[in-house]
């Protein structure tokens, strides 16, 4: 008889963990949610708007058999551990968990795992919790404000504007900013202006180039300075030699790894996202769903040990790292979960070493010393004009610090003779001044790397969601990759100018703001239905507003528009107001 049963996700983290607890122990995996909100039918959207929002949920059809195989292996056990991830989604898997399995009257506790290590999962065993309910409600409202977005606001695009069009709470602002992006290209009106270049020579004959400091609107106003410059003097008017501090990139989050690994290797979020979870599993970094650049206390040892055991100099005081003020700070940082492990060392090949190369590297160069650049800057000026400026920059690394550990670095160079104040300095010939046009450039469309920026920045989703926001908005084409870049087509361009002309949901602020609420649910400062309700109140009203702008037929009950349905025995018309609920027949407006 099996004495404790641990529950997780996944079947390859289930074998990681049943080889570390033993026979004592028997892991079983739920291959993700059991439930899921209902739809159709009685369950309508699967919420009761007119009951605090109270959720329908129903267990998924391909999980009976598997939920009935964790239920009768829990009445075999002493004491049942739920383990999903340490998240809010894992929170919400463990809730509904543990109510289908308090039948067998076993105490039932929620641990987490950080790290799928012995001392990790034991560490997670030994600090038994009972389930967050603030995060659970996070998580419950988070997916009930997606489902009141997708099953109402969907119906209306696809009655009004043609089939298989949908809405999300999160994807269709997404869809926006890549909107206003490309508006952005398309309304840009480039500006001419030319770049000025010359060629000084100081007293002892040594040449070296500068860029003139202000730019030309048009070739001929180009032509006319570099006439005026031909004739005058010029000198050394400031030297700045300086030793700039390159601080260490801190250890990775979430977002951090996305873009890094976009940036570097081209990997698209969700690549990157099923490495890390792979090396997660396996036991190779911490939990992978962070946006904290906290390192915890017992990693700090061992990643200084290191430091010093590879003959790298040490900071006295171990660096940290600001956490962004809109962090939830959950968990520490994404890092190795033993720095020994070397990834040129390791069993680790392709993709999975590219990753883990990546996190190893940032965890370890983030404990050691800045990187430090010699830099010279020098200002040139006309004795008779002042304000005619030339400048020229150049930069050396002097010590390499953090930078050792990535490997080879361009070590830069200062190719600017030794110059000092009031050096006279001439035109190094009749041919040593020229002039480059150029135009003012369009934004960038969106890449992988910038996308995530943008939407952390915006704080649209979270971290552990970009992935999945990318895929949804590009699988169901309403925006598209060219090469690496995204845009919007014109099926995205045309649902987005219906969605912001008619509801606040698409507001970048409106959408930050919920997220902080959301957060503040998972804290226990506000109530789940106070903030359900404040943004049920402001979106059904709109979307009440764009039926009836649009009605067909009215709702006899209620005075509301009907809107076509179908369902198991065909077509019928339902009532747009949820809390009405009204369906007649399809023939009924035909008599």
């Amino acid at each position: 008889m099996s004495k404790i049963l641990i529950i997780v996700e996944s079947p390859k983290k289930a074998a990681a963990i049943q080889k570390y607890v033993g026979e004592d122990y028997k892991v079983e995996a739920t291959m993700g949610h059991v439930v899921d909100l209902g739809k159709g039918g009685s369950k309508g959207i699967g919420i009761d708007v007119n009951n605090n929002f109270k959720p329908y949920y129903v267990i998924l059809k391909d999980k009976i058999a598997l939920l009935d195989n964790i239920i009768q292996e829990a009445e075999k056990s002493d004491e049942i551990l739920i383990a999903t991830d340490p998240d809010r989604e894992g929170e919400a898997m463990a809730f509904h968990l543990q109510n289908r399995l308090e039948t067998t009257r076993k105490p039932i506790s929620r641990v987490e795992f950080r790290e799928m290590t012995k001392t990790g999962i034991m560490a997670g065993i030994a600090a038994r919790r009972p389930v967050n309910m603030n995060l659970f409600h996070s998580q419950e409202a988070r997916r009930i404000l997606d489902r009141i977005v997708g099953f109402m606001v969907s119906p209306y695009l696809i009655n009004h504007y043609g089939p298989n069009l949908s809405a999300g709470r999160v994807q269709s602002v997404a869809v926006r900013m890549i909107s206003d992006r490309e508006k952005e290209i398309e309304d840009f009106v480039p500006d001419e202006f030319w770049n000025i270049f010359a060629k000084f020579k100081t007293p002892n004959q040594e040449e070296f180039a500068a860029k003139f400091s202000q730019k030309p609107t048009n070739k001929n106003a180009a032509d006319t300075m570099i006439t005026l410059l031909k004739r005058q003097e010029f000198y050394v008017s400031a030297v700045a030699n300086q030793r700039k501090k390159e601080k260490p990139c801190p250890p990775m989050t979430t977002a951090a790894l996305q873009q890094y690994m976009s940036r570097k290797f081209s990997f698209e979020p969700d690549l990157t996202m099923k490495v890390a979870q792979n090396l997660y599993e396996n036991g190779f970094v911490t939990y992978i769903r962070t946006d904290s650049t906290r390192v915890s206390d017992e990693a700090l040892g061992p990643v200084r040990d290191w430091i010093v055991g590879h003959n790298f100099e040490l900071p006295k005081v171990a660096n940290t790292y600001e956490v962004k003020s809109t962090a939830q700070d959950a968990h520490e940082c994404i890092r190795p979960t033993n720095v020994k492990t070397n990834p040129d060392d390791c069993i680790l090949a392709g993709d999975d070493k590219e990753v883990y190369k990546a996190i190893w590297q940032h965890f370890i160069g983030s404990q050691m010393n800045p990187a430090i650049w010699n830099t010279m800057h020098v200002t040139i000026r006309c004795r008779a004009i002042p304000k005619l400026t030339f400048t020229v920059s150049g930069k050396a690394l002097d010590y390499k610090g953090y930078l050792e550990i990535f490997g080879p670095v361009d070590p830069g160079r200062i190719d600017i003779p030794a110059l000092t104040e009031q050096d006279l300095l001439t035109l190094a010939g009749e041919d040593a001044m020229r002039a480059e046009q150029k135009f003012t450039q369009h934004p960038p469309r969106f890449n992988d790397a910038s996308i995530l920026k943008e939407l952390e920045d915006r704080q649209i989703g979270r971290p552990a969601t970009y992935a999945e926001i990318i895929k949804k908005i590009s699988n169901r084409h309403y925006v598209e990759k060219t090469g690496s870049t995204y845009r919007p087509t014109d099926l995205g361009k045309k649902i987005t100018g219906i969605l912001v002309n008619n509801f606040s949901f698409l507001g970048f602020d409106f959408t930050a703001n919920l997220e902080i609420l959301l957060d503040k649910i998972a804290s226990g400062e506000v109530s789940r239905d106070i903030i359900l309700k404040d943004f049920f109140t402001i979106f059904n009203s709109e979307l009440m507003k764009v039926y009836k702008e649009n009605m067909k037929f009215q709702c006899r009950k209620c005075g509301n528009p009907m809107f076509d349905s179908n369902g198991k025995f065909g077509k019928f018309y339902s009532c747009v107001n949820p809390i009405c609920k009204n369906t007649e027949n399809y023939d009924y407006y035909s008599i």
